[in-house]
């Protein structure tokens, strides 16, 4: 049996490594301006999605680190107006940097001998879609031919808004407190990378101009408790939420960015990404077990499974997002009421964190 898979990312090999692991053949297919490029981004990974990767890729502890606590302040910065989450003495989620992640996910795929990479031109992947020996084809690329040719019809928003991201490195402490402050710019994440470096996701609304310099002063201002020794380079990417209508395309399937792209706010893009991937195989395990084809089917039957609920998690961020804008413009008014509100709410806070963890079908399980 085998998968094909296109693009050269992080998805892609976790998705290698564990079809392979099903006794699959799996194809890595990738045009060179294609393969990713070295950067400081880190990936937030739920507690849940961990324990699943170190199921299958070994991570050395190191390069996780914990996440004891989040904190969420409003514009106004007020420490009595907050939104404080603790999960007991347990860690919410953790972070590891995004490059250290996808060499040590290819290097696992290298290893294993059903595994193959394979540069492509774009008239060939086009060819995949009328004759190709694969069972499944998966794409998880969200800009390709594939994409344009086969699920341009999608749901799509533009947050008019760019993601400055960068690395801060500081004094040592006790550095397990995530912290989000929603400023009158956009929202911008602060996630600890160790004792001495944290890292910055800042997402800053076009319409207020701001350049590198401004970006900097913003990040700086709010990050005095970290007695900063060193600001890296501000790396920058465009936000867009994407969500195609039709994900199935015979024997084709959108997977990770190319299924569903949201706004960094919430840490979760990537994790439901894992999620899926953790259904996904669980299909093609119980047809393996059941003496089923692994086709077409199975892809439909994810579809029916993944839809409504990716579909309601990306809206239910985009609100969030949409709640923080109106507050900016009231000068953080009406989040200050809803802080107080909800910081006292423990039965919101236990169900955010279990959202933030296993996503929003944990009641149906």
């Amino acid at each position: 049996m085998n998968i094909c898979l296109i693009g050269y990312n992080l998805t892609n090999f976790l998705l290698a490594i564990l079809l392979s692991k099903k006794g699959f053949k799996v194809d890595i297919i990738f045009e060179d301006k294609n393969i990713n490029k070295s950067t400081n981004r880190t990936i937030g990974v739920s507690k849940k999605n961990i324990e699943f990767i170190k199921s299958f890729l070994n991570i050395p502890d190191q390069h996780l680190w914990p996440i004891h606590e989040i904190e969420i302040f409003n514009l106004n910065n007020n420490p009595s107006k907050k939104i404080r989450f603790k999960n007991g003495k347990t860690e919410n989620f953790f972070i590891i940097k995004q490059d250290y992640f996808n060499k040590l996910s290819e290097k696992k795929c290298r290893g294993i001998k059903n595994i193959n990479f394979k540069k492509y031109k774009v008239n060939e992947i086009l060819k995949l879609e009328k004759k190709n020996n694969y069972n499944l084809i998966v794409n998880s690329q969200s800009n390709n031919i594939v994409m344009k040719k086969f699920f341009s019809n999608s749901i799509k928003q533009d947050y008019e808004s760019t993601a400055f991201t960068t690395i801060i490195n500081h004094k040592k402490f006790d550095n397990y407190k995530a912290i989000q402050v929603f400023t009158k710019y956009g929202p911008l994440a602060f996630l600890p990378l160790s004792r001495d470096k944290t890292s910055i996701v800042y997402s800053v609304q076009k319409k207020f101009r701001l350049n590198f310099d401004q970006i900097k002063n913003e990040i700086l201002k709010h990050s005095k408790k970290y007695d900063l020794k060193k600001l890296d380079d501000l790396e920058k990417s465009d936000l867009k939420y994407s969500f195609p209508r039709k994900f199935v395309h015979k024997n084709i399937i959108c997977f990770g960015d190319a299924l569903h792209k949201i706004h960094p706010l919430a840490g979760q893009g990537f994790n439901m990404t894992l999620r899926d991937l953790k259904l996904f195989l669980k299909i093609i395990e119980n047809r393996l077990n059941f003496g089923l084809d692994v086709d077409r089917s199975s892809l439909i039957e994810f579809r029916n499974k993944t839809k409504h609920y990716n579909y309601i998690f990306g809206i239910g961020i985009n609100l969030i997002n949409e709640f923080f804008k109106i507050d900016s413009k009231l000068n953080g008014r009406l989040s200050d009421n809803v802080f107080s509100f909800l910081d006292t709410n423990e039965l919101f806070k236990k169900n955010s964190i279990l959202i933030a963890d296993k996503g929003i079908n944990f009641f149906t399980e």
